[in-house]
């Protein structure tokens, strides 16, 4: 008896169900060229196709089985480059230092460089360093890319501007020369006008007295506009007025008490023991980083994760577009040319790392 003969209503119905990228995997178990493209009932297609190549029953459940085990990772789109620009501010001049950004954005970019990405890391700088980086990228990327740009530090809100803070800003009288604004970085990538565009900053949101800044507060009158290419995501690790916060695990000699009124002051020499994984918001970012989601849903579950985490943080999401896009789109511009111009436009820039 031929497969579809054999084959029960109930299993029948599941292959009937199965989706283009599940039929396209089993197809190559079997190693059968078959293109699904055009079809509307792909696994209908498949099972046709079996039988019409004699495989029975027994055969075909080995088939879905062996196809079970293997991940999908969907494909919604193919830039022509995939950049990661990470900021890491915390060996503040005047400010407190901060414990984890440097950490943090080195286990978020081993994490991107697996997915394709051509990551630039730039720690503990001021903000003309990084306006100088941002304005020579612009200039080297293709229409169509992926930009994802993460900031870990300080930062602040201002009449509902977000800033980033870098490590030469003072305690009193801050000014526009200290920080980065949002719409600033929005608006030099939409300059190459990318596919998809994600911000995250992972930073405080906590409003500075207007009496002893008063100078920043001026300056928001004429704060950059920006417009939308296509895709947008910018995600903010809390919400207005609100601090975001350090999770800290330490290699440490002695034991400490767990119990939740005693805090342990960090000492000299203690920031080379912080295990990778320690902030909140980018733990809970890795780790669903291998979650096969478009950007949107993967800040979802993201978010999710921080509410339930042992210090709740309200995460903020805003999203401009709604065509799915995901991390793991492979890229098919030229990646190698574009690593040696990004590598010799970032050259003399200070503390400047690019990772391929």
């Amino acid at each position: 008896m031929s497969l579809l003969q054999e084959l029960s209503f109930q299993l029948y119905q599941t292959a009937l169900a199965f989706t283009r990228e599940k039929c396209e995997v089993i197809a190559d178990i079997a190693n059968i060229k078959l293109s699904f493209t055009d079809k509307k009932k792909p696994g209908e297609y498949l099972i046709k196709t079996l039988d019409r190549q004699g495989f029975t029953v027994d055969q075909y459940k080995h088939l879905v089985a062996q196809a079970s085990q293997v991940k999908t990772i969907l494909t919604y789109y193919k830039p022509k480059a995939k950049i990661a620009i990470l900021i890491a501010n915390d060996r503040y001049t005047y400010l407190p230092k901060l414990a984890t950004p440097s950490v943090d954005c080195n286990m978020l970019a081993t994490n991107l460089k697996t997915l394709g990405f051509i990551v630039i890391t730039l720690k503990n700088t001021v903000s003309i360093n990084f306006q100088t980086l941002l304005i020579k990228i612009i200039q080297e990327i293709p229409e169509n890319a992926y930009f994802f740009i993460f900031y870990a530090g300080h930062g602040i809100e201002i009449c509902n501007t977000k800033c980033m803070l870098f490590i030469n800003c003072p305690e009193e009288n801050i000014d526009k020369t200290h920080c980065v604004t949002e719409n600033y970085i929005l608006k030099e990538i939409a300059k190459c006008k990318p596919e998809l565009c994600m911000l995250i900053m992972d930073m405080c949101r906590v409003p500075l007295d207007r009496i002893v800044n008063p100078s920043i507060y001026l300056s928001m009158l004429d704060v950059e506009e920006y417009s939308v290419h296509s895709n947008l995501l910018v995600a903010y690790s809390t919400q207005s007025s609100e601090s975001a916060y350090e999770m800290l695990e330490l290699e440490l000699d002695t034991s400490i008490s767990l119990d939740e009124n005693v805090t342990y002051q960090l000492k000299t020499g203690d920031t080379d023991k912080i295990l990778p994984g320690s902030s909140f918001y980018v733990n809970a970012l890795c780790k669903r980083l291998t979650d096969n989601l478009d950007v949107w849903r993967l800040i979802d579950k993201v978010h999710g994760d921080m509410e339930n985490c042992i210090r709740k943080q309200k995460p903020i999401k805003v999203q401009c577009g709604v065509a799915k896009r995901s991390l793991y789109d492979p890229v098919e511009g030229d990646v190698e040319n574009l690593i040696s111009k990004v590598k010799e436009v970032t050259k003399d820039i200070d503390k400047c790392l690019v990772l391929t």
